[in-house]
Order: C-alpha cells, then sequence, then structure tokens
C-alpha cells in the first residue's frame, strides 16, 4: 500500500504543474475551513487558529494544543481534511524537491540561463588541463575575484568545476548560434577569451564573437599555427591575438640562461611578480616616464616595462626614455607582486 501510495504521488508531481498544486491547495483549505465552519468549530475556523491548525494537521506534526470538538467536525477532519491535505502536502514536497533537482541538475549540466549577467568573463573551449590552468591564473588574480566567470563548451560533458562557486558552466551547441551567445550574456561580456579545441573553431568562434561582443569587451584569441593568427588579426583588429612562440622562447633559453624561468613567471599569478597594467587618470598632470618609473619603484616596489595610448596595446613601448612625455588615459606596463590601483598611486 505505502508503494502504491508512492508511486502515485511521484505520478502526480510529475505531472502537477504550480499552478495546479495551487488550486489543489486552495481546494483542500477551503474545504477544509467550510466543512469546519458548518460542523460548529467555531474556534478552529477563526482564520488565524484555522491557517496553523490546517499546517499542523497536513504535515502530520500533530502538536495537540488545537483539535476539532464535535463529532461532525471529527468526521470533518478524518475523512476529508486529514487525507487530502496529506495527498496536497505529499505532492508539494514532491513538487518543491523535483523543482530544486531540476534547477541544480541545468546548472551542471550546463543549460542554465546566464544572460543576466553582466561584466562577467567569458571563456570559450575546453582543452583539459590548460582550461583548468587558465581557471586558477583568473581566480589567483584580484582582478577576476569580483568577477563572474562563464566556461561555455560545446563537447558533451558536466560541470568541470562545481566546487568553485565563482566559476558557471554553460553547454552550447555552436559558439556562433545568436541564442546561445544571448543565453552566456556576450553582449555584456567584460572580457572573452576563445581557446577552442583547434584552430579552425578558435578562428570562427572570434570572427562570430568580434561582431557581436560590447566595443568595450576585451577578446583574447589562442592559435597554434601562426598563420591563422594572422589572417585573425587581419581582418579583427579589435582581438589580441596570442599563438604558440615555442622557437623564440627556446632559442632565447639558449642565449640567455633563465629566459623562459622569467617567461614563466612574468605571465603566472601563481609564482610571484607578475605583469599587470593600470590607466594612468585622466585628471593626472604632465609626466613622463623616469619620474613614474622612480616613483613605481619606491613606493610600490613595482618595475614598469612599457606604455601604450591604446586600451588594445598594439602601439606599446617597452623601455621609451625617461623623458618620455606619459598622458592622462595612457596604459602602463608594470611588474609587481600584487595589482595596483588607481587610488593607491600618487599622480600628482
Amino acid at each position: 500500500m505505502f508503494h502504491l501510495l508512492a508511486r502515485l504521488l511521484r505520478r502526480l508531481t510529475r505531472r502537477l504543474s504550480w499552478q495546479n498544486l495551487m488550486v489543489l491547495l486552495l481546494l483542500q483549505g477551503g474545504g477544509s475551513w467550510l466543512l469546519l465552519h458548518l460542523a460548529g468549530e467555531t474556534e478552529l475556523a477563526a482564520p488565524s487558529v484555522f491557517f496553523y491548525y490546517n499546517a499542523v494537521v497536513i504535515s502530520t506534526v500533530g502538536f495537540g494544543d488545537y483539535s476539532p470538538v464535535t463529532d461532525a467536525g471529527r468526521w470533518a477532519v478524518a475523512l476529508y481534511q486529514i487525507p487530502f491535505g496529506l495527498l496536497v502536502f505529499g505532492s508539494f514536497i514532491g513538487k518543491l524537491t523535483q523543482t530544486l533537482v531540476t534547477w541544480v541538475r541545468r546548472g551542471m549540466s550546463g543549460k542554465a540561463d546566464y544572460s543576466h549577467f553582466s561584466g562577467h568573463t567569458l571563456l570559450f573551449g575546453w582543452n583539459g588541463m590548460q582550461t583548468e590552468r587558465i581557471v586558477d591564473l583568473l581566480l589567483a588574480d584580484s582582478a577576476s575575484r569580483e568577477q563572474e566567470i562563464l566556461l561555455c563548451v560545446t563537447q558533451d560533458m558536466e560541470h568541470p568545476f562545481p566546487e568553485r562557486d565563482q566559476v558557471k558552466f554553460a553547454h552550447l551547441q555552436s559558439f556562433t548560434n545568436p541564442e546561445e551567445l544571448a543565453r552566456v550574456g556576450l553582449a555584456r561580456a567584460g572580457r572573452i577569451l576563445v581557446d577552442g579545441e583547434d584552430d579552425d573553431q578558435t578562428l570562427t568562434t572570434s570572427l562570430a564573437l568580434s561582431a557581436k561582443a560590447a566595443p568595450e569587451a576585451h577578446l583574447c584569441a589562442w592559435f597554434t599555427e601562426a598563420s591563422k593568427a594572422e589572417l585573425l588579426r587581419l581582418h579583427c583588429p579589435n582581438v589580441e591575438v596570442s599563438s604558440s612562440k615555442e622557437a623564440e622562447i627556446l632559442v632565447r633559453s639558449l642565449q640567455d640562461p633563465g629566459a623562459s624561468l622569467i617567461q614563466e613567471q612574468i605571465f603566472s599569478t601563481l609564482l610571484g611578480p607578475t605583469l599587470y597594467r593600470i590607466q594612468v587618470p585622466q585628471s593626472a598632470g604632465a609626466l613622463t616616464y623616469g619620474n613614474l618609473l622612480s616613483r613605481f619603484k619606491q613606493q610600490h616596489n613595482a618595475t614598469l616595462l612599457g606604455t601604450s595610448s591604446q586600451a588594445s596595446g598594439q602601439d606599446i613601448t617597452l623601455n621609451p626614455a625617461a623623458e618620455a612625455p606619459v598622458h592622462g588615459g595612457c596604459f602602463l606596463y608594470y611588474i609587481c607582486p600584487e595589482r595596483l590601483q588607481s587610488t593607491d598611486i600618487s599622480w600628482e
């Protein structure tokens, strides 16, 4: 009998919508109140008492502080309020549990809607340990700690980082489908990184995203082949393109031992002082590179490397002359144990 009742409740819960369940709750509560009122249960029929009493009865808590005193009232409770209440209460708990499980599974399976996100970081592509390393580096940087990171994949997989609340997961049928891109909040993303399964996917994805992303969003793409990296640079100058420089690094390590170790540390937020960028406020007065170089080192133990007047860094100048002017709005690249904020620096 118990198994039959449980099976009935599961079937009823699957078919019931929240609207229909609310109707059943109203019918159970309204019918019980009406029967108690007609039975002369004046105390139980009082609105403030009835709501509490009905919740105690259908949840089988049974405090015993209220109970029917008339024969008609006892029959109404025994034949209507308790059986109907148990059925509705069980269905309500089952529906609530099913909804919570569905909600959690949507996040784990990547079907949740993130169109309300704003200023978040989008990662397109899954490449196992390389993607895990990217996520570790992002989370280690203070600039990413206040931003949501949304990993977008096309592979059939579940959330690879369920223990990291800041990292969300989205499974897409295609990286170029407008509806899918709207679901991950592409138009309001602050930073976008494309690291596809291969260079062809990276190229097509970057071309699609560069046309649909917000103008102020920073889009980066990683390639193995330099030829496809150059092709993207030609068609999408707003995308910062990176490609493998293994030959250059190998030769530099051969000529200047330790160079590869410097390169490794300068880009990793996990190994100590690393490379950052900061923008000079528009209100800053007349500045020179030499003055800032000295000020950064003395006040913040930071080493300036170069400047750029463009947000994309396309015109970056490394180690400019000491008398080179630095204007408000320029970008400074520096090495420091931690990221500096503009308010930390005296720009006068």
